[in-house]
């Protein structure tokens, strides 16, 4: 029962420690909360910009291209073609709304062969050097034997 004892008033001077610092942390902050212009904020943190996230009224209408612009593209996948040396375009299109083909987007270049890395060769390590044998052990004295009390 005295270790008990001991035991509580050895912890009871850290405990009363924590007690208080936590009682003066409670007080400060009480006091800065309560302290003058701290019931309101005098700030508009309303967003400045109106903001409407409804359907819109009037449906978006893209204009069609004109038709500089289509001969324009014909023009490029023609050059595109030349230069790569494939045709113009996949044979079969459909017509468009002008009577002429569909513009496709062009095909993409074929890639090249990637040669396959050889890896260098595998270094060989040295071999393991062996231990020296440890030496025994010396025997541990032996100890007298307990005597028994009454």
């Amino acid at each position: 029962m005295s270790s008990l004892r001991r035991l509580a008033r050895k912890a009871s001077v850290p405990v009363a420690l924590v007690a208080l610092c936590v009682l003066a942390t409670t007080i400060a902050s009480t006091l800065a909360i309560a302290g003058p212009n701290t019931g309101f904020l005098d700030a508009n943190v309303g967003s400045r910009v109106p903001v409407d996230y409804s359907a819109d009224e009037v449906p978006l209408k893209i204009p069609p291209l004109s038709p500089e612009i289509i001969d324009a593209i014909r023009g490029d996948r023609e050059r595109a073609a030349a230069d790569a040396g494939t045709p113009a375009g996949p044979a079969g299109q459909t017509p468009g709304p002008d009577g002429g083909p569909t513009p496709t987007l062009p095909v993409p270049p074929p890639t090249l062969p990637v040669p396959t890395p050889t890896l260098p060769p595998v270094p060989t390590l040295p071999p393991v050097p062996t231990l020296p044998p440890t030496p025994p052990l010396p025997p541990l004295p032996t100890l007298p034997p307990t005597p028994n009390l009454p």
